[in-house]
């Protein structure tokens, strides 16, 4: 071996180090080899190892997807029935509801708001007081058989935000109406009558002329003003006959129940409607002043009588006899009795003051003690049991001449069905037609 080709003898580390240096120069290459095949993957600016990633879930339709084969299918299948199950509960909930909803409604309709009777062609008069209430309105209109049910109707008006718009006034109605007619009816003014026309007929008390006036709108229902005034008289002394009443009453120490009684003219009136009570009682005081005349008075003077004691038989006469025509002959009884002391023994004064109203009463009955009892105390009761028309005052004044100068002295009913009176001169002839009519007054 030349010098040329002569190697130099390497020494173990020179080895060693040369080996490395080759290692690395082969590792560079094959780096750069890979870079050629294979993104840049920049290093992870924190040098610490990084949490291994988790997927985020799937909703649980795209989960379902995920299987493959007979499991997906049959997991597919299960969320598809889960579903339908779940649509038809619903649907079927909301059906029940909607049916349920329209049974309640349907019967509420029926039972409570749809007219009384839509084939009706009745009118039926309903007056509204200035002073009613909705519930009061409600209440009429119901008792009148306009509508079903007066609380339902109430909350009807209140909802429809109509309840300030009724008025007041007399009003034609009928059953076949709807809510939305009556309400329309009750707030057009154009419709209500302000006014109203009562007839008060002959023989009428004063207990039942209040309700009969209020029942008509005359009279605010529940209110005492119209009681008070008729039952003192204090008010209307301004009436010479009135003042004559409240003199005589004065040092008794018993008193008629209403000191206007009697006094209240029975006739054909028309007043407002919710009127005054004062503005009734005159109107009704006017009347009678129209009636009992002058020539009243001289009559009433000519028999010894006073006015009050005319009205008082007047009002007896007008309760005793069943007939018109039989008014001057009851009278005469009356009269021939009062001349004779006798006592009037009327059925008619006991009726006024006893609780249960009975054709005849028993022996005991007939002892009540009370001012208006003729059965026991002599002479004319203490005040009118009634207020008497035109005929029976006259009838007072003029009584059957005949009767007097006959001295017929009792009368009892005959046939309740045909209003007669039967006349007796004496007790035996009273006792055999009492027998003989009695049978009918059952």
């Amino acid at each position: 071996m030349d010098k040329h080709t002569q190697r130099r003898p390497i020494k173990p580390m020179e080895y060693e180090e040369q080996k490395a240096s080759e290692s690395k120069k082969a590792h560079e290459l094959s780096g750069k080899s890979r870079q050629l095949h294979a993104p840049v993957i920049e290093p992870h600016p924190h040098p610490q190892a990084q949490p291994p990633k988790t997927k985020a879930k799937k909703p649980f339709w795209k989960r379902a997807s995920a299987p493959r084969g007979n499991a997906g299918r049959d997991a597919m299948q299960g969320v598809k029935s889960s579903l339908l199950r779940t649509a038809i509960m619903l649907g079927a909930s909301l059906l029940i509801v909607v049916v349920l909803g329209f049974g309640v409604y349907t019967f509420a309709y029926k039972h409570y708001i749809a007219p009384v009777d839509p084939n009706s062609t009745e009118e039926i008069t309903v007056v509204i007081g200035k002073n009613d209430s909705l519930k009061a309105i409600s209440k009429k209109l119901q008792e009148a058989g306009v509508i079903r049910n007066s609380t339902i109707f109430k909350y009807y008006v209140d909802f429809s935000d109509m309840s300030t718009k009724l008025l007041a006034g007399k009003f034609t109605l009928s059953p076949s109406m709807t809510y939305d007619d009556i309400i329309n009816v009750l707030k057009r003014p154009s419709v209500a009558q302000t006014s109203t026309r009562v007839t008060l007929v002959e023989g009428i008390l004063i207990k039942e002329m209040i309700p009969k006036l209020e029942n008509e709108g005359v009279l605010d229902a529940g209110s005492s003003k119209f009681s008070d005034a008729v039952t003192s008289g204090a008010n209307y002394s301004k009436y010479w006959f009135i003042q004559e009443v409240l003199d005589k009453e004065a040092p008794q120490s018993e008193h008629r129940t209403y000191m206007l009684e009697g006094y209240l003219f029975p006739d054909t009136y028309d007043f407002y409607i919710s009127s005054d009570p004062d503005a009734v009682v005159t109107k009704m005081l006017d009347r009678f002043h129209e009636i009992y005349t002058e020539d009243y008075k001289k009559r009433a003077k000519e028999l010894g009588m006073s006015t009050d004691e005319v009205v008082i038989l007047a009002s007896i006469i007008e309760k005793e006899a069943g007939k018109t025509e039989d008014f001057a002959k009851v009278s005469a009884v009356f009269h021939n009795r009062l001349n004779k002391n006798m006592k009037l023994q009327s059925c008619a004064t006991h009726q006024y003051f006893m609780t249960e109203k009975k054709f005849t009463y028993n022996a005991e009955e007939l002892k009540i003690a009370s001012p208006y009892n003729t059965y026991q105390n002599e002479g004319l009761p203490i005040g009118p049991i009634c207020n008497p028309g035109k005929a029976a005052i006259e009838a007072a004044l003029w009584p059957n001449e005949q009767f007097l100068a006959e001295g017929y002295l009792y009368f009892c009913a005959g046939d309740p069905a045909e209003g007669t009176t039967v006349f007796a001169k004496t007790y035996e002839e009273h006792q055999a037609n009492v027998a003989k009519y009695s049978p009918l007054w059952k």
